[in-house]
């Protein structure tokens, strides 16, 4: 993948690599904002998880911004950081900054922007969807946690699930950090493993109750499917406003540590690969967040 070196200021740093499927449709597609996790990079991002396949086959562009080591030994992006995830400030604006010269240097649908990451690369997510919510149209939530989780201290004690926080607090955090937006939030889609070391899964529980009360959706009306396609690993749950679409998802993977879900294949549902960061649970959870966005065709 090409990298771009000249996105924009770029406060915080990032680095940046773009996939362009060589056919795409005529007009305007889709963009979808990957962020990898701790340890990781964008290249092993793509390999992971694939997103490129679904790329190429459903016709629409990626963009990977890449952590530095210079900004994080560990190569996390900065979610705890005040610095890196208010308005304009740090990583989080750099990541508004890929979207807008994404925008303005492809043909890419304003209306049809996504953002999704794991880990560390899922709590950066939810909070450039905090932040900038007139950016996307979804956003996706692998093993992250709530935006405004507090500093460094804090912030690590909500990995282990020691944060807990009224539904209406969480929400209010997130308006206070963009008092001017006025504006609707985009859907959010959830994904936890029930199992997990490192980010305990009660973060899912906790991004659930912001965004529904950002939506300002009853979370009393759920709907829930146990062995979703079929499978007895996974729940999916949802919540909508009234009978309206969706905006509020949730799939939790039974028995699942701190990996990504993958099913290896060829098939139209199947992609990513089995290894130290993924598990073939027969489940490809990538194909499940681009078609919770939109993304798939018929």
């Amino acid at each position: 993948m090409p990298e771009i070196e000249n996105f924009g200021k770029n406060p915080g740093k990032l680095r940046l690599f773009v996939h362009v499927p060589k056919e795409l449709p005529e007009g305007k597609v889709p963009l979808v904002v990957v962020l990898h996790g701790c340890n990781q990079d964008a290249h092993g991002m793509m390999r992971l998880s694939g997103w490129n396949k679904l790329a190429d086959e459903n016709g629409f562009i990626i963009a990977y911004p890449e952590q530095k080591g210079t900004n994080n030994m560990n190569r996390c992006f900065n979610w705890f950081y005040g610095k890196d995830t208010e308005l304009d400030k740090g990583e989080v604006a750099s990541i508004h900054q890929v979207v807008e010269y994404m925008k303005k240097n492809y043909s890419i649908d304003g209306d049809h922007v996504s953002i999704t990451g794991v880990s560390a690369g899922a709590a950066m997510a939810v909070a450039a969807a905090a932040l900038y919510p007139g950016d996307y149209s979804a956003a996706a939530s692998y093993a992250g946690g709530p935006f405004g989780s507090g500093n460094v201290i804090s912030g690590v004690g909500s990995m282990f699930g020691w944060v807990d926080r009224k539904p209406w607090e969480w929400a209010r955090r997130v308006r206070e950090a963009n008092e001017g937006y006025r504006g609707e939030y985009p859907k959010m889609v959830i994904l936890q493993g029930t199992d997990d070391p490192v980010v305990n899964p009660m973060n899912a529980n906790e991004i659930m109750e912001q965004w529904t009360g950002l939506h300002e959706i009853d979370r009393d009306s759920v709907s829930v499917q146990q062995n979703f396609q079929d499978n007895p690993k996974v729940t999916r749950s949802s919540w909508s406003e009234g009978d309206k679409k969706e905006l509020v998802v949730l799939y939790e993977f039974k028995g699942l540590g701190h990996v990504l879900a993958v099913e290896v294949g060829n098939e139209k549902d199947q992609g990513g690969s089995d290894g130290l960061f993924s598990v073939d649970i027969g489940f490809h959870s990538t194909y499940w967040i681009a078609k919770e966005f939109g993304l798939i065709r018929d």
